[in-house]
This record gives structure tokens, sequence and C-alpha cells, in this order.
């Protein structure tokens, strides 16, 4: 029963961060790989692809979360509709994300994707390697806060 809900756990995360994660990563790549390319420096590709993973990655959390409590609202004027938007939305992702956020940008990811590259050659698959590796500690902690905030805020994702 216990291995039963937890195969149903992980296809709701999977399907939750699946498109999120692809989009992040794509993004990712090819902003790392472009100013690699250009600069040869691992600092200034590292800044590339963690910009390029953020807009890919909470771009499209941002574009569910607004469209989910945009239906949730259609009831409300306008004037109202928008600031409830926003404020729902945004701390929804706030509880999801600000703490996987804070230590996965401030220590482990722009560590895992300058080290890693530099010693694991091509450029690209270093890259990945080290992004990966930065990966599965912000998933436990993302899981861990949409967890937190469904309970909390007993909502349907």
């Amino acid at each position: 029963m216990q291995t039963m809900r937890l195969q149903t756990k992980l296809r709701e995360w999977l399907r939750r961060y699946a498109w999120a994660e692809l989009l992040g990563t794509i993004l990712a790549l090819l902003c790392a790989g472009l100013v690699y390319r250009h600069t040869h420096s691992y600092l200034a590709a590292t800044g590339a692809g963690m910009l390029g993973e953020g807009i890919g990655f909470y771009g499209y959390f941002i574009a569910v979360e607004l469209h989910r409590h945009g239906l949730r609202s259609e009831n409300l004027p306008l004037y109202k509709r928008l600031p409830a938007i926003f404020a729902k939305s945004g701390t929804s992702l706030f509880v999801e994300f600000a703490p996987a956020e804070i230590i996965d940008n401030l220590f482990v990811r722009p560590l895992a994707m300058y080290i890693v590259p530099q010693h694991i050659k091509p450029y690209a698959v270093g890259f990945i390697v080290g992004k990966v590796a930065a990966d599965l500690l912000f998933y436990v902690l993302a899981i861990a806060g949409y967890e937190a905030k469904r309970r909390w805020f007993r909502t349907r994702v």
C-alpha cells in the first residue's frame, strides 16, 4: 500500500515539474552555451545559464499559477480580480519555492555549475552534470514546499 502511495506521489511530482524543468534546461543550455562560446568564461556562462534556467522554469510556473487563479476568480470584478490573482499566485509560488531558491541560488547551483564543467569535458556535459546535481537538492526542498502548501492552503494542484 505504501509503495502505491509513493508511486502516486512520484507521478504527481513529475507532472508538476517536468515541463518547467524541460523549459528551464533548454534555456539554461542555450544561454550558457552561447555565452561560453563567445567568452570562454565559466563564470559568465554560469550566470547566463542560471538566468536562462530561471526564466524558463519560473516563466512556466508563473503562467500556470496566474491561469489557475484567474479561472478561480472569474466571478470578481476586474479591479478586484487582478490583485487577487497576483496575490494568490505570488503566495503560492513563494511558499513552494522560496526556501529551495535561497539555498539553491546562493550556495549549491553556482558552485555546481561553475566547478563541475571545469572537470568534466566537453563544457555542455559538465554543465548538465552540475545542473542535475544542483537540481536534486532543489527538488527535495521544492517538493517539501509543495506538500506544505497543499496541506496549509488545502489547494488542488
